[in-house]
């Protein structure tokens, strides 16, 4: 009887990936930060997706999809400008791996009352909640058990706290417990339009020990744009002294702001003290 042939082997590469196969997890997870620009990118994306149907439908329909074009483009426009640049003044929640529900968080502080992870994981439930008091008091236990506790999100939490009535508290977690990534985001907050913030940024820089002439120049400068006289008044004798070429600009524009809001019948705010502050200046060169 003839033997019947063998059966083909064919040998396999285990280590090949195919197209078909996906490739393997990251060995570590990205960074809080490298996930929220991540998050941005996601969200530029399907705008940009969005907006593509929106003008498929607009073709079909010209006389109806004006203003809808007008938005989409505005909105999509503004997504890439938050993914490229950020927005320094707007509450940034990172993702985190604590508890799924603030119930669960709350659950883990009452069983762990002494571990600073379950306490700071409690705070940013409360604050995913909208409840801001509560979350700077558990970041508050978590930082007394632990400043190691202190993470990316932690403390971009604390500094969107700045401009609202858990500035104080927040500024203190922050420089009592020396936490100096909080450096950079406050950076940007000293030229904030809104005074208590940019102050707020330049005392809680100067007691993180990172606080330069620089933050101080920039808080005057935007001090300059005041409703109120004396804050301007006292912004333009502070730049005098500071002296550099950077405030000479920003006096020579404040004095043309001052001669357009004096007239016959309201006094001009800053007079001649311009005319002092370059004086000032001179006179150490």
């Amino acid at each position: 009887m003839a033997e019947s042939p063998r059966p083909e082997v064919r040998k396999i590469d285990v280590t090949r990936v195919g197209p078909a196969r996906p490739p393997p997890p990251p060995s570590r997870r990205p960074g809080g930060l490298a996930r929220a620009r991540a998050s941005l990118e996601i969200a530029r994306l399907r705008i940009a997706d969005r907006a593509r149907r929106v003008a498929r439908w607009g073709r079909r329909r010209p006389f109806l999809a004006g203003g809808s074009a007008v938005a989409i483009l505005a909105a999509a426009g503004l997504a890439a400008y938050v993914a490229a640049e950020g927005v320094p003044e707007l509450d940034v929640d990172l993702p985190g791996t604590g508890p799924a529900t603030l119930a669960e968080a709350r659950a883990s502080a009452r069983a762990h009352p002494a571990d600073a992870g379950a306490q700071r994981d409690l705070g940013h439930a409360l604050w995913t909640a909208n409840k801001r008091k509560g979350a700077l008091a558990a970041y508050g236990r978590a930082l007394g058990l632990d400043r190691g506790a202190a993470d990316d999100r932690l403390v971009a939490n604390l500094v969107a706290s700045f401009g609202g009535s858990g500035q104080r508290e927040a500024e203190a977690l922050l420089w009592k417990n020396g936490l100096v990534d909080a450096q950079a985001p406050l950076e940007r907050l000293v030229g904030s339009k809104r005074y208590p913030v940019r102050w707020g940024a330049v005392r809680t820089l100067d007691r993180l020990e990172k606080g330069t002439r620089r933050n101080w120049e920039t808080a005057y400068i935007a001090d300059l744009g005041s409703s109120e006289c004396d804050v301007r008044r006292n912004a333009v004798e502070k730049l005098g002294a500071i002296g550099t070429a950077r405030s000479l600009t920003a006096l020579r524009g404040a004095e043309e702001d001052d001669a357009r809001t004096g007239g016959w019948f309201k006094g001009r705010c800053l007079g001649g003290r311009i005319d002092a502050a370059r004086e000032k200046i001179a006179a150490r060169r």
